[in-house]
């Protein structure tokens, strides 16, 4: 609540508080007793309130409200990396050497043969493994 809101209804507590306590007397006269009445406790007791509401009121309209206010969020900026291309080297070539053939002697593994007899019968029959020359090119530096 801002401070002017909070002085009008300090002064409207204030106000009923005055009215109820010193409020004169309408209408016909109250009946006569045989004591007399003093009503000084009474307009003293609402002076006191009025005077402890109105200081509050005056604290209230003096004392500045509380601001509070949110800083911008900073946020720093990511870094920036920059990767340098990697240069590869192409590769060289050398061109000095040259192919050989060389004969080696490779496994084989044994197997069946079907074989066609004279009549056009097929036969087959096992050959077993054996070892086979083989002649291949290899580059020689």
């Amino acid at each position: 609540m801002n401070n002017m809101k909070k002085i009008v209804v300090l002064a409207c507590v204030c106000a009923t508080a005055l009215a109820a306590v010193a409020r004169p007397h309408f209408g016909p006269p109250p009946p006569r007793h045989h004591h007399h009445h003093h009503h000084g406790a009474a307009v003293g007791a609402g002076i006191l309130g009025a005077g402890i509401l109105g200081a509050a009121i005056i604290d209230a309209a003096t004392r500045p409200d509380t601001v509070v206010v949110q800083q911008p969020v900073v946020a720093a900026p990511a870094p920036v990396i920059v990767q340098q291309p990697t240069v590869v080297a192409a590769p060289t070539v050398v061109t000095t050497g040259h192919y050989e053939t060389r004969v080696q002697n490779v496994w084989v593994e044994g197997r069946y043969i079907d074989q066609v007899a004279a009549n056009g019968a097929v036969i087959r029959t096992w050959q077993p493994g054996h070892y086979e020359q083989q002649t291949t090119q290899v580059w020689v530096p």
